[in-house]
């Protein structure tokens, strides 16, 4: 009886796709799912465009604050103050004090209902397409390419939806502060705060994004393909 050899390489079961293919990939599928994708995008909106909202608010009014103590008038630093006063704007140290822990209650639970609306959205996602990460997996994608995938996908709509709110948040807290106090508003406008209540909302807007689809990512990368396959949709 003749030896069968060896084999002298092992076979290569899996590939490597580059960054690129999965750009492509996630650029497909979010046109595709263009409406799942929507309300992925619209939630992030919403919860960042109301945290600009509220940390403009809170810089330009604290900016009017500044203005009306140094004001020579005393006579129109007492009219402009009563005229907040009447807006609902806290003016003592305890009032201020309890207006920021109410916005920081507020911008909390914006947040995490922003976060559960992008993991539910997620997962719904992976569970639409068990048939397609079965036949990547099949054909040989390997589990990081499918969590690069996912994550991707997710940074794309984070982007959109974190800078189209933070837009919104910013223009309609302008309109409302110039609609009541007139141009007090635009007078000594803290463009160092703006801008800083800018880059914060960009970072927690793509970072809370791209976190809530990690775990998604994940149980679609730990999929076995058959499992996918069988699964009826």
């Amino acid at each position: 009886m003749t030896a069968v050899p060896a084999p002298t390489a092992k076979v290569q079961r899996q590939i490597s796709l580059p960054l690129s293919k999965a750009v492509e990939i996630a650029w497909q599928n979010i046109r595709l799912r263009l409406s799942r994708s929507v309300l992925v995008t619209s939630g992030i909106t919403l919860a960042l465009a109301f945290l600009m909202a509220i940390l403009t608010g809170d810089a330009v009014i604290g900016s009017m604050r500044n203005h009306i103590r140094a004001a020579p008038d005393r006579m129109q630093a007492q009219k402009l103050e009563a005229k907040m006063k009447a807006n609902g704007v806290p003016t003592t140290p305890a009032e201020i004090e309890d207006d920021r822990l109410q916005h920081r209650w507020l911008i909390t639970l914006a947040l995490l209902v922003a976060f559960v609306g992008i993991l539910n959205a997620m997962l719904m996602s992976v569970t639409e397409r068990f048939r397609e990460i079965g036949t990547m997996k099949c054909l040989g994608a390997l589990d990081s390419f499918i969590v690069k995938l996912f994550l991707i996908e997710s940074l794309f709509q984070g982007v959109v939806g974190t800078v189209v709110g933070v837009v919104v948040g910013l223009g309609l807290s302008l309109l409302s502060l110039s609609v009541t106090y007139g141009k007090l508003a635009w007078t000594d406008l803290p463009f160092a705060q703006l801008t800083a209540a800018t880059a914060l909302c960009l970072s927690i807007g793509i970072g809370l994004t791209v976190a809530a689809a990690v775990y998604p990512a994940w149980q679609a990368a730990k999929m076995q393909p058959i499992e996918a396959m069988r699964v009826e949709m």
